[in-house]
């Protein structure tokens, strides 16, 4: 092993724990990447910047402006709503071809966007009592997920395992080259997730779901203000020391902070409490005890107290994505502030560290918050930042029919374009956005605004990391070693394995990240073992999309988890079936059909 493949290691080890740990957000974890090889001279200035410049890259940002415009000229939504019909049918047939219409729209537009309008319309439909939301849910975002690995603009991760596909010499993936697993994999995964769904999945009525509601955890902080019930009193004789219902995390004494032996401290006027527990228990317990809610806003008013609460989810295009806790509340109108922020998966991790959860912890797609202030302030403020009511319903925009067919008519484009090989499918995404750019169907401050710039930097700051594997070998090194452990394997075991392996890396990092570090890697074990290397990268680029088996593993997994409804063993139950179902099924069709 060389010096600078020790250097690449060492860099993939560091990323591998800041990917898992979250302590940064994906994207500065890929600068990290992106800096360190070139600090070490791994990787020339130009290479280091490239990711930036990159087809597949550049490609993935032209699809997110169409699908921008799909989705604010209420394309998007005009298709969810022929759908409906459909909805009245029972279950056992409405479910499956609901899953197929999303599987099929997700194919060709952004996955995040199409099961954004479908959560709204099941919203909708399940107020007037159509249909009960907890048996659809999921399984729409499931089906999303099925239906974007269908063709090469379906997800981001099909387009950069096609670009190192075509960087290794081995040759672009063409628009539909794919599409016959992919289509296995859903006509398979429709009827598991039915029959997993009407199993594990609870039916809950209105009133139950109001309760579930009350009952979501949120991590908060409340001043215990003159005249309390609390005051002099130890924590285990109050209210607040229920270890069932209500956490006491820390008391903020001053400048202070008291973490130990919380138990036997006595309470005093002023003192902050830090709590883990449900809205119910938090205004109810914040009036009959005397506490204040303050939230991240420890320097709030008494006067500015208010019993308004409303709950949103942040959607993966929000501006407020990577912000901290406190300075998503600065960028808040004064009249508005974040109270609680939902807590289950931050504590369960690490319990010590939850002040750090308020001061430095970042936004992510699918975290839940709790917002105090008037409701048609907050309307306003989600409409034009990407934050989701939970209980939002899908309403059709006041947008001119000419926006509506030519943002359609670019998609089309698109997809006759590169599938017909009339051009490269980077040169066919080009005109589609000029298409809806000079017809005045997108302004460019709502594709500056709309884009998931996360995505775009963290594939920016990843490529590099492909091309330093290239340059010092350490993807020759590492597939080496594996070609010694593989080389008297089946080809069926050895897809199975590369399957489950990128399934398995993909729940706990993302999916783009997992494919850009192990396509080069796989390629070089194909090559070793005399293999088409074409059935080893579908496995990568499929087990990257499938991690199903935990709510983080895909953005709309995160949106759905938010909601509130399920809990992570729903998706670990009918996830972790799901993905070894698919296992299963990708050892046969992949050497089946491509080798």
């Amino acid at each position: 092993m060389t010096f600078e493949i020790g250097i690449v290691l060492s860099v993939l080890a560091i990323a591998f724990l800041l990917f898992v740990s979250e302590q940064f957000t994906v994207d500065k974890t890929a600068f990290f990447i992106l800096i360190s090889l070139l600090v070490f001279g791994i990787v020339s200035p130009e290479e280091s910047v490239s990711g930036f410049s990159d087809n597949s890259v550049l490609t993935i940002l032209c699809l997110m402006i169409i699908a921008i415009g799909l989705e604010k000229n209420g394309v998007v939504a005009l298709m969810a709503q022929r759908i409906v019909p459909i909805m009245h049918w029972p279950i056992w047939i409405f479910l499956p071809l609901l899953m197929i219409a999303v599987g099929i729209l997700s194919s060709f537009i952004a996955t995040t966007a199409v099961v954004i309008i479908f959560i709204k319309l099941v919203n909708e439909l399940d107020k007037m009592g159509k249909i009960d939301k907890t048996k659809v849910l999921l399984p729409i975002s499931f089906a999303g997920i099925l239906g974007g690995s269908c063709t090469l603009m379906g997800t981001s991760t099909n387009l950069i395992v096609s670009g190192i596909s075509r960087k290794s010499g081995i040759g672009n993936f063409s628009f539909f080259e794919f599409s016959a697993a992919g289509v296995i994999f859903l006509a398979i995964a429709i009827p598991v997730v039915f029959v997993l769904a009407r199993i594990f999945l609870p039916k809950i009525t209105k009133e139950e779901e109001d309760n579930l509601a009350d009952k979501f955890a949120y991590i908060t902080s409340v001043k215990i203000r003159e005249g309390s019930k609390l005051i002099g009193k130890k924590p285990y004789e109050t209210e607040i020391w229920d270890e069932n219902d209500i956490r006491l995390i820390k008391i903020q004494r001053g400048k202070r902070y008291l973490r130990t032996d919380l138990k036997s401290e006595t309470l005093q006027e002023n003192d902050i409490l830090w709590l883990d527990l449900t809205i119910e228990d938090l205004t109810s317990k914040s009036e009959s005890l005397g506490l204040n809610i303050l939230g991240v806003d420890q320097d709030l008013l008494e006067e500015q107290y208010t019993n308004e609460y409303h709950e949103v989810i942040i959607l993966p295009n929000s501006r407020y994505v990577n912000m901290s806790v406190k300075e998503f509340n600065e960028q808040l109108p004064e009249n508005i502030s974040v109270k609680a922020v939902n807590s289950e998966k931050d504590y369960e991790r690490n319990p010590n560290m939850i002040y750090k959860f308020f001061s430095k912890k970042f936004i992510n797609p699918g975290n839940r918050v709790l917002l105090t202030g008037n409701l048609s302030e907050i309307q306003k403020i989600a409409h034009s930042n990407n934050l989701l009511f939970t209980n939002s319903v899908l309403t059709l925009p006041n947008i001119p029919n000419y926006k509506k067919i030519i943002s359609f008519v670019a998609i089309l484009l698109v997809i006759v374009l590169s599938a017909t090989n009339t051009f490269s499918i980077l040169k066919s995404a080009l005109m589609g956005v000029a298409l809806c750019l000079f017809t005045g169907c997108i302004q460019l401050k709502d594709a500056y605004s709309g884009i998931n710039w996360q995505v775009i930097f963290l594939l920016a700051g990843m490529i590099p990391l492909g091309i330093a594997m290239k340059n010092t070998g350490t993807d020759d090194f590492i597939g080496s070693h594996l070609y010694t452990i593989l080389k008297s394997v089946p080809t069926s075991a050895v897809i199975a394995l590369v399957f489950a392996f990128t399934l398995l890396m993909s729940g706990f990092i993302s999916n783009n990240a997992t494919a850009i570090i192990l396509a080069p890697i796989v390629i070089v074990v194909a090559q070793k073992m005399n293999l088409n290397p074409k059935p080893l990268l579908y496995a990568v680029m499929f087990g990257a999309n499938f991690s199903f088996y935990t709510p983080m593993g895909y953005q709309t997994n995160a949106i759905i988890y938010g909601m509130g409804i399920y809990k992570f063993k729903h998706f670990l139950i009918i996830g972790g079936i799901l993905s070894l179902v698919l296992l299963v099924v990708a050892s046969f069709i992949l050497p089946l059909l491509y080798t």
